[in-house]
């Protein structure tokens, strides 16, 4: 900018200097010796020698101290040398002298506002208030100062400075969805009932209501000691100290956590476990890896950040880990991965893990998957195989789409179209996404996974989709998507190897800003739902988490606020377990944003029962991995048909406990089990009781009795 303003006032006779920088009234002449000390310090400005300039512009105050060119320039100087105090004060100066001088007032608006952000995403919110409050002052009615000063005063958790400074900015700037959204949520925060507030200053909100459905969540993460501040995102549950409860793996930037379940509170034994790695991560992906029977754990690094060695944990059966990346050859520290997920591709009884690594930034682009070769040691056969994508892969997912007995394997590449690569059963993959209509390129994808959400025994395909914070709001005015690239998709499985996007048709079509989500039966009704979190780099977002209920019809509804669990941050990783083993879904959600000032407590919410029957599968494998991912289940019960695949490390580095939890409704025994093993052993089993935790063993005769 200054050079600009610097050849401006070259072209100009002496006379007219102090009129060029803004219109306004004729200043006096200046003196001679003033004009030449002044044009020294723009030359030298426009040579950047700045300390030999300052001499000049300080010499021009001393000349003639009401002359506002000197300050101006002074001004600006200073500013450039990192003196924001000084050069605000010198700007003020100028201003004061020439009021007409409206390049003064702009360059102190946006000093401001510029230093205010940049605090505000430090999480320095005091000065962040302060630089605020600065601009206010200069413009008491503008949109920025205004809407700024409201969110600083929302991170320091003064809500009724943030009330007040909300609805100054609805007076001044009705229009606005973002600060009605904001003023509806402080009005939350200090207890109001959002339905009295004056029609004016209402959200327009056109998700509908739809009452009690039986069942609540309650909030317990404080209280059970999982409450991890910082910038989540991810988590991972499994028993890893094998004493038959689950315990928890909770990452973020930075370090990664381990909680172990203690029955009614859970203990960070962090440090005590060797499950340490102070500078964080991105994903969390669990498995027994080494067919040991106990869960090991796979850290993805680092996204967005820029390459990132990866580290995988193994776990000695009593929750004490060992770092083994570099002998096991998976550190792949030149990928910016953000996320991997494990199976038995070539289905030799060892688990694999394919990584993707294209988010876009500085680093090796190309997905990885590293085949098991059984002595705890990975090979990198990505090109082999066909999968070295280079697309901007931010989640990936194995799953066997059409039923051949090959995971086939699903990638969703961030703003590009994404990739469904057929397995054909001899170690390569072949990309069949033109034919199975699965590119999903009309939408800007963030995560995805395998579901059956029909229960037609068919793995059906989420896409969840990163919107911007505008578009979110508008679409929850409108009840209905507005822009095409910004919603969610769901593509049904036609059992021809053939995919229909129904996501308008299912309720699913609008803008959430998703970046992490998972399937699950939270009301155990027998149908799967979707909890989907939701969130954005920027300070200002402050989204809620969406739950979808499954209605049974092929439809959903958003029955978020209903169950309780309206969590209004960024959420990444979020994962369903029983913790407490009472036999329902629990909710765990890691919260935290991108910027360092941007971090949060991560959130548990206990599942109090929805009143229906359920069955939990505990699977161990023999013939193939330990762990059964890649396991086909089929249940019934009466008219009750389900069916589900057992997975580890799709969406957002989520690793949902690989127990396998199925909602009965009204029924109270399950008539039909069918498992279909990864090796091809299927086993059958009859006439089980509702309300059991039952390990289903391969090749077994009978389930047993767990719990």
């Amino acid at each position: 900018m200054y050079k600009n303003v610097c050849r401006l006032l070259f072209c100009l006779s002496v006379w007219a200097l102090a009129s060029c920088a803004a219109p306004g009234p004729q200043p006096p002449l200046r003196s001679e010796v003033f004009v030449l000390s002044y044009r020294q310090g723009l030359d030298l400005l426009e040579r950047y020698r700045l300390r030999e300039a300052e001499h000049h512009f300080e010499r021009c105050i001393q000349l003639d101290p009401g002359a506002y060119e000197g300050h101006w320039q002074l001004g600006r100087l200073h500013l450039m040398q990192g003196r924001i105090e000084d050069g605000i004060a010198s700007l003020h100066r100028a201003w004061e002298l020439e009021p007409g001088l409206q390049a003064a007032r702009q360059l102190i608006l946006e000093t401001y506002l510029g230093r205010g952000k940049e605090a505000l995403e430090q999480g320095r919110f005091k000065e962040a208030r302060h630089y605020f409050a600065g601009a206010l002052n200069v413009d008491s009615t503008g949109y920025e100062p205004l809407y700024q000063s409201a969110l600083a005063a929302l991170w320091l958790k003064d809500n009724l400075a943030a009330d007040s400074l909300f609805r100054k900015t609805i007076d001044h700037h009705p229009a606005i969805l973002k600060v009605r959204w904001h003023y509806l949520q402080v009005q939350l925060l200090l207890g109001r009932n959002p339905k009295a507030m004056p029609a004016q200053y209402r959200f327009p909100d056109a998700i509908p209501d739809t009452g009690n459905i039986g069942g609540r969540f309650t909030e317990v993460a404080k209280a059970m000691g999982v409450n991890k501040f910082n910038g989540g995102r991810s988590s991972g549950w499994a028993d890893f100290d094998g004493d038959g409860d689950l315990d928890l793996a909770a990452l973020g930037h930075p370090e990664l956590y381990y909680y172990r379940n203690d029955g009614g509170h859970f203990a960070n034994l962090t440090k005590e476990s060797g499950l340490i790695l102070p500078e964080g991560g991105i994903g969390t992906q669990v498995a027994d890896y080494d067919n040991d029977g106990d869960a090991d754990v796979y850290i993805t690094r680092d996204g967005w950040f820029g390459p990132g060695k990866k580290h995988l944990f193994q776990n000695d059966g009593r929750a004490h880990f060992k770092d083994v990346t570099d002998q096991a050859g998976v550190g792949n520290e030149n990928g910016s991965t953000f996320c991997a997920s494990w199976g038995d591709f070539d289905r030799d009884g060892w688990l694999d893990i394919y990584l993707g690594n294209g988010t876009g930034a500085i680093g090796d682009s190309t997905n990885v998957l590293f085949r098991n070769n059984h002595q705890g040691t990975f090979t990198d056969v990505a090109a082999r195989a066909g999968v070295d994508n280079r697309k901007q892969t931010l989640s990936t997912a194995f799953g066997d789409y059409d039923g051949d007995g090959w995971p086939d394997l699903y990638l969703e590449n961030f703003t590009q179209p994404n990739v469904l690569y057929h397995n054909n059963g001899n170690g390569t993959f072949t990309d069949v996404t033109a034919q199975t209509g699965t590119a999903a390129d009309q939408v800007d994808g963030f995560i995805t996974f395998f579901l059956d959400y029909n229960n037609d025994g068919l793995l059906d395909i989420f896409v969840g989709n990163w919107s911007q914070y505008d578009v979110v709001l508008e679409d929850r005015v409108a009840g209905r998507a507005t822009h095409p690239r910004d919603r969610s998709v769901l593509l049904r499985n036609n059992g021809n190897s053939t995919f229909t996007d129904v996501a308008e048709e299912a309720g699913l079509a609008r803008a959430l800003g998703t970046m992490s989500g998972v399937p699950g039966d939270f009301d155990y009704d027998g149908y799967l739902d979707l909890f989907l979190g939701n969130g954005g780099p920027t300070m200002e977002r402050r989204e809620l988490s969406t739950m979808f209920r499954n209605n049974g019809n092929g439809t959903f509804a958003d029955v978020t606020a209903q169950v309780g669990v309206l969590n209004l941050g960024k959420l990444h990783g979020v994962t369903f377990a029983d913790y407490d083993q009472d036999g329902d879904l629990d909710l765990y959600t890691p919260v935290g944003g991108a910027r360092p000032g941007d971090q949060w407590e991560n959130t548990l919410y206990r599942n109090e029962g929805f009143g229906n029957h359920w069955i939990v599968f505990q699977l161990k494998g023999t013939r193939s991995n330990r762990d059964g991912i890649g396991a086909k289940i089929r249940v019934k019960a009466g008219d009750l048909f389900q069916f589900a695949e057992v997975a580890s490390g799709y969406s957002f580095g989520c690793s949902n406990s690989l127990e396998q939890e199925f909602g009965l409704g009204k029924h109270s025994r399950v008539d039909q089990v069918e498992v279909q093993w990864p090796s091809g052993q299927i086993d059958r089993y009859q006439n089980l009781e509702a309300d059991r935790f039952v390990l289903l063993e391969e090749g077994a005769a009978a389930p047993k009795k767990v719990r």
